[in-house]
């Protein structure tokens, strides 16, 4: 096993209770990533955006914890989608919240309700702000450096990361969507939308994917400088940060990870929950 999705979700205790995602327990993110970092595993994890708290802000404050503290290498963004069917979408509808009636848009990369904090713009701008924090250049030089600090291929890594800053950057959709190369096809429109001419599509479709291809090269190019400047690093193995440190039992009062209201009460609860579980309590 080369690479491990994880479910991480949220930082914030509140959230993750309000998606009923108890199992997420953020007390034990650094353990169960440390780990798969000591059998080489590239760590991937989904990150859901849109909960009822969120703020531009609240949402980039979060990301810089991740980046600072927890030892993710992928990170990657979804819309928190009240899917037809689910308790989500029973209770908007119930409260007549709008939604959209596009059942095409619930693929979780599309905003398809209101947000109580954040206007439709707002969001929309936030979403974009989560992709450029993350794979800023300098957290990208941060990824590569642990990735060759614990054994995990950097090489592999530095594809990954073209592959989804890329997508992002570049074809403006999720990288699960995308790739290296868009294909388009003339006759594939959805309902309603004509189908352009042969005369129209293919020299336009042809320019697109030529300058596309070059921002792809570029972009590799840059990122490739900084590989091979961090793989010719001779000190590249002592390379140490906070979320690579050893989990230390005090955390929970140094991590900013540990610092909000929800979190410093999540932790309350759950040492009392562990005093109960070992007989202890008071």
């Amino acid at each position: 096993m080369k690479r491990v999705f994880i479910g991480l979700e949220n930082i914030n205790p509140e959230s993750l209770l309000g998606a009923k995602k108890r199992q997420n327990k953020i007390t034990e993110y650094r353990k169960m990533l440390l780990a798969w970092k000591r059998v080489g595993c590239i760590t991937y994890c989904g990150y859901i955006l849109g909960f009822p708290n969120d703020t531009s802000d609240s949402i980039r404050r979060d990301i810089e914890i991740i980046q600072r503290e927890l030892p993710v290498d992928l990170l990657e963004f979804f819309h928190l989608t009240p899917l037809p069917g689910s308790e989500d979408h029973k209770k908007l509808y119930l409260a007549g919240v709008p939604m959209d009636p596009d059942m095409n848009k619930y693929d979780l990369n599309h905003v398809t309700t209101a947000h109580p904090r954040m206007s439709p713009d707002e969001y929309a701008r936030a979403y974009a702000m989560a992709w450029d924090t993350y794979y800023s250049p300098k957290h990208v030089d941060t990824i590569l450096r642990r990735a060759a600090a614990t054994n995990i291929s950097p090489g592999k890594t530095l594809f990954l990361l073209v592959w989804f800053k890329g997508c992002i950057s570049i074809e403006k959709i999720h990288p699960l969507e995308g790739g290296f190369l868009r294909l388009k096809f003339r006759r594939d429109r959805r309902p309603g939308l004509p189908i352009e001419p042969v005369w129209l599509f293919y020299p336009k479709y042809i320019i697109e994917t030529l300058r596309k291809q070059g921002q792809w090269a570029a972009f590799y190019l840059r990122m490739r400088m900084v590989y091979l400047m961090i793989k010719r690093d001779p000190e590249r193995r002592n390379y140490m940060d906070l979320a690579l440190s050893p989990v230390e039992d005090d955390e929970t009062e140094s991590r900013e990870l540990f610092q909000s209201t929800a979190a410093q009460a999540y932790v309350r609860q759950e040492q009392r929950l562990d005093k109960i579980r070992h007989g202890t309590a008071a």
